[in-house]
């Protein structure tokens, strides 16, 4: 797993769901995957080209940011997202621990890789576990918008964090 993986899967409604890799934790163990999700709900097999064109669930945050992006990448989140600037995109964080991964991984669908900004997941300001198929199934079927709006999380274009 690598940071900008695109993973699809099957939800409870048999439509297809993706989430992104934001950050992988390896230093010590337990060793962690997190992900931020996106909106692509659809029968189709997603495409890395249909991960590009959709959103994530985040939050703009953070004037200056905890974690720093380099101009470029402010500038290109402040011209997708200039309602924005000041401040910084994170995004609500999908925690999935790597030995619980490995239970359900084979259900898990390889999408592609996108180049993403380092410390997405630091400026945002809410997260979950997600350690299971079953809880990714029922979230992004039938929860996904309403406890994330609840939780004050908005959408935002996901070439918006492309590097």
């Amino acid at each position: 797993m690598n940071q900008g993986d695109v993973l699809a899967f099957l939800a409870a409604d048999n439509r297809y769901k993706m989430i992104l890799c934001t950050s992988v934790y390896t230093l010590r163990s337990p060793h962690n995957y997190t992900f931020a999700a996106l909106t692509y709900d659809d029968e189709r097999m997603p495409l890395i080209t249909d991960a590009m064109n959709s959103d994530f669930w985040g939050v703009a945050n953070f004037k200056d940011g905890i974690f720093k992006y380099p101009n470029q990448e402010l500038e290109n989140m402040w011209v997708m997202h200039p309602e924005i600037k000041p401040y910084y995109l994170g995004s609500y964080s999908f925690v999935i621990w790597r030995k619980d991964f490995l239970q359900f991984k084979d259900k898990m669908i390889f999408v592609g890789n996108l180049k993403i900004v380092n410390g997405l997941d630091k400026n945002g300001n809410g997260g979950a576990n997600a350690s299971s198929l079953g809880f990714l199934q029922r979230f992004f079927n039938n929860e996904i918008s309403s406890i994330l709006g609840y939780r004050s999380q908005k959408m935002f274009k996901v070439r918006s964090i492309i590097s």
